[in-house]
């Protein structure tokens, strides 16, 4: 089987894409050919997006020359196992791809001195991906929603911890993982276009039940997502991975900043004059949804995942219409 693996995490590292490497290894380990074709830098919470007025630049690289902090050395001899061993396989890294631009390229333009690929693998991703509001997000969830809309049959696979795990529980949930993919490929159901798994992370997550869940309907209650900027310099909370996890980062403001309102001079701005600017930056407070996430209904996938569970949920790639709808719409007079 000729799996294509992408991702919204980017390269290998510890902090930001810690998971990648070991599933991929575990794939290969059950016989699969892999081909890997991943952002340049994180993607989350971008979706099915892609950048349109971007120029994509591919660069081949050996997994052994990634340093686990989503930065890679050049080097041109691929260190193989053993002697008897061929080198393995180099990843693409593409500069301002996202999940579903490396769908595309990895389907149609990467690889196309391998076989043909028969399913897309999209994840792991650092952290759940369970609720409408995060499948509707994620970057994750977009790269399997992108191999449907190619024809392929894709699967998004998250391990829902953004905190720090040992070894052993990272292969254990990359071993079911594998296991998970090769029973749904053997048992695909005619009627779906993608599976989004979620895998909790524990040792003993092996021996627990893997469940069919559905989607646990949750929804903003306000705005959640940006905050203003106050002063020259303010930390950006919130660094897009769908868990929730926070991350400080400071933005230089281009222009003087006054209680929240920029004072700069637009192109289209009056002579002399200036257009009152405000600036927003991402500071993602989740707290409400973690709450609403806990107490979600037994059979979702946040219920299954957040009790120790793994939630496999079967997806059609579409917005469905509401049955009874038809016919013309006879407009008020």
């Amino acid at each position: 089987m000729h799996i294509l693996v992408v991702n919204d995490d980017g390269p290998p590292s510890s902090r930001l894409s810690p998971y990648i490497q070991p599933l991929v290894s575990a794939l290969e380990a059950a016989g699969h050919g892999i081909s890997v074709a991943i952002p340049a830098a994180s993607r989350s919470w971008i979706g099915k997006a892609h950048l349109i007025e971007a120029s994509l630049k591919a660069t081949y690289v050996p997994p052994s020359c990634f340093h686990n902090d989503g930065t890679w050395s050049a080097s041109t001899t691929p260190v193989a196992a053993s002697p008897d061993d061929q080198p393995p396989k180099e990843w693409v890294v593409i500069t301002n791809g996202t999940p579903a631009s490396c769908v595309q390229l990895g389907l149609h333009n990467l690889f196309t001195d391998r076989p043909p690929i028969d399913l897309v693998i999209s994840g792991p991703n650092h952290g759940r991906n369970a609720s409408t509001i995060y499948n509707l997000s994620s970057g994750t969830v977009g790269g399997a929603l992108e191999a449907a809309t190619c024809g392929k049959r894709g699967i998004a696979i998250s391990f829902g911890s953004k905190d720090e795990q040992p070894l052993d529980i990272i292969h254990a949930a990359a071993r079911l993982a594998v296991r998970v993919v090769d029973h749904l490929l053997a048992h695909w159901d005619g009627r779906v276009e993608l599976y989004n798994v979620n895998v909790p992370m524990r040792l003993d997550v092996e021996s627990r039940p893997v469940m069919w869940t559905r989607t646990y309907p949750y929804y903003w209650a306000k705005g959640y997502l940006y905050s203003e900027v106050k002063g020259e310099k303010a930390p950006v909370l919130g660094n897009g991975f769908c868990d929730g996890a926070e991350e400080e980062a400071e933005v230089e403001a281009e222009a003087e900043v006054v209680d929240g309102v920029k004072e700069g001079k637009g192109k289209n701005s009056p002579a002399g004059g200036a257009l009152k600017e405000r600036e927003f930056a991402w500071a993602a407070e989740l707290s409400d949804m973690k709450k609403a996430l806990q107490a979600s209904e037994e059979g979702t996938d946040a219920h299954t995942v957040l009790n120790g569970n793994t939630s496999v949920t079967a997806l059609r790639a579409n917005f469905w219409h509401v049955p009874g709808l038809e016919g013309q719409l006879v407009l008020d007079a």
